[in-house]
């Protein structure tokens, strides 16, 4: 058992995959029990059914009012007192821990842990990273700089501490990033493609045996279900966001030029966190094309996604200044873990493209799009024992 706190903005009981990720990595590692700070995100997303199992080793929760990810010094800052504040009020009723735990999502709860073990809160730190945190949501390079203040008047204390200088950029990813490789015992990523990015960053390159303290971890996988097979209709089936979802264009421009006997026997169902069913963005495109009749999309309602006789499995877009997103996608393991089918949609430079599938579609290749649409009408046609 470890007595863990943990920060983390995107957390149970809010369904997504960030709250996948820290909660199976708490699991793994046996924290028990656990206190959490957390962002109220009833606004963005749905709650998760089921709920995680780490619900029952939950002591206390703290929920912060930040639905959006911080991205500016001020509201990181913000964000990481509140943390701090919290911590420093259940140390303060008696609670006490082993570790201290900062999530996958974001700057925020890994400038919240560098506070909090600064405070001397809690004994060890890992920092858990999903994402680049160079990087926007959007792919373009994070650029906000530090401001002065309290808290940076602690960090440059807390930095100077741990025998680290501050870095040199002024930017609040990089100061992050020099808090994380000097104060934490352990940082996860979810690929060896990420640590090799992390670590040719200046901030983390001149620190000495970082990459001894990097854990290489991807959750298990959660077997994706498939829902009853309809005959006479392919279903292909993908789960996208805000990210993901402008990936999806070409691949409605293509059904658009299908025949309309061929969009009959080929279904797309695509269940969305961009926003409700009816009018969230992927929605808005849906109708662009004119396709409410042949595209279903369902807003993610917390249940575990039902893939059809494919998984669309989307890549997220290129970062700016990098060849491809440096991690897998987390559908792909679960489509594969649930014998799914799946077409992976990437970038033609991704690690994506020399990955076993029943096919691949490059980014805005509409004509590639159509060719695979019209096939799998075609396959839709003929009897199951042949399609077998």
């Amino acid at each position: 058992m470890t007595a863990t706190f943990a920060s983390c903005r995107v957390f149970s009981p809010w369904s997504a995959e960030r709250t996948r990720l820290a909660t199976s990595w708490l699991e793994v590692i046996g924290a028990s029990p656990v206190d959490v700070v957390r962002a109220d995100l009833d606004a963005s997303l749905p709650r998760a059914r089921p709920r995680p199992l780490l619900d029952g080793v939950v002591r206390h929760t703290a929920s912060v009012s930040s639905p959006h990810e911080p991205v500016s010094w001020t509201d990181i800052s913000a964000y990481a007192e509140s943390a701090l504040a919290n911590a420093r009020a259940w140390a303060a009723a008696g609670s006490a821990w082993d570790l201290g735990y900062s999530g996958p999502a974001g700057l925020a709860d890994h400038l919240a842990l560098a506070l909090t073990r600064g405070a001397r809160l809690v004994p060890s730190w890992t920092a858990h990273l999903a994402d680049l945190p160079t990087h926007t949501a959007e792919g373009t390079r994070n650029l906000e700089p530090v401001e002065d203040g309290p808290v940076l008047t602690t960090l440059h204390r807390i930095l100077d501490h741990w025998q680290a200088p501050p870095p040199e950029s002024g930017h609040a990813t990089d100061c992050v990033l020099a808090l994380i490789a000097a104060g934490a015992d352990r940082i996860v990523v979810g690929s060896e493609t990420l640590a090799e990015t992390l670590l040719a960053l200046p901030v983390w390159r001149a620190r000495p045996g970082l990459a001894d303290r990097i854990t290489i971890w991807t959750r298990p996988p959660i077997p994706m279900p498939q829902d009853a097979h309809a005959p006479g209709v392919v279903r292909v089936s993908a789960r996208v966001d805000a990210r993901t979802s402008p990936a999806l264009e070409p691949i409605l421009r293509a059904y658009a030029l299908l025949a309309p006997d061929e969009r009959d026997r080929v279904r797309l169902v695509l269940t969305t966190t961009d926003g409700p069913a009816t009018d969230g963005a992927t929605a808005a495109a849906v109708r662009r094309h004119g396709l409410e009749d042949c595209v279903e999309v369902r807003a993610d309602s917390g249940f575990p996604w039902r893939a059809g006789d494919f998984a669309l499995i989307v890549d997220e877009p290129r970062p700016e200044g990098m060849p491809c997103f440096p991690a897998l996608p987390a559908d792909l393991a679960d489509a594969e873990a649930g014998g799914i089918p799946v077409i992976l949609l990437a970038p033609q430079d991704s690690p994506l493209t020399g990955r076993p599938a029943a096919a691949h579609l490059p980014f805005e290749h509409v004509s590639a799009a159509r060719a695979l649409l019209s096939r799998l009408a075609a396959q839709a046609r003929q009897p199951a024992t042949a399609r077998e």
